[in-house]
């Protein structure tokens, strides 16, 4: 049996130029400080993303009274929107609390980021994971 090298069209590269760019994806159109558009959620109210080198940093701020939840930075994985685009379109992202696990896929859409959270409990406290998706502007 053949070893697969793509599993759809969208995976093929057309552009014999691409190879000089080594696949590598620049996340600085996702950089900058992004706030949720619902100014009540009870989310995720912030958002800093910055890059490095490369590498996007996500550090993010929960909705809690009387001040944002710190939640940490961590290092993003960034993502284009096809295989010959070198220029970031969305991220993941993990946030590992102990008692629970949040992760991030998050994409930028006509100037607004859209975020989907994953979220699991890994304590005994007997509630339910759960999914939401909120949407932030910088």
């Amino acid at each position: 049996m053949a070893t697969m090298r793509f599993t759809r069209a969208e995976d093929q590269l057309t552009d014999a130029n691409v190879h000089s760019r080594g696949g590598l994806v620049d996340p600085s159109p996702l950089a900058g400080t992004w706030f949720n558009t619902d100014k009540k959620t009870r989310g995720i109210a912030r958002l800093d993303l910055t890059q490095n080198n490369g590498v996007l940093k996500v550090h993010a701020f929960g909705a809690c009274e009387p001040a944002p939840c710190d939640w940490g930075e961590v290092q993003g994985s960034t993502f284009s929107s096809g295989v010959e685009s070198s220029e970031g379109m969305a991220f993941t992202a993990l946030f590992d609390f102990g008692f629970m696990e949040t992760f991030l896929a998050v994409y930028l859409k006509g100037g607004i980021l859209v975020l989907d959270s994953f979220n699991t409990f890994r304590d005994d406290s007997g509630r339910a994971d759960y999914f939401s998706r909120e949407f932030f502007h910088s």
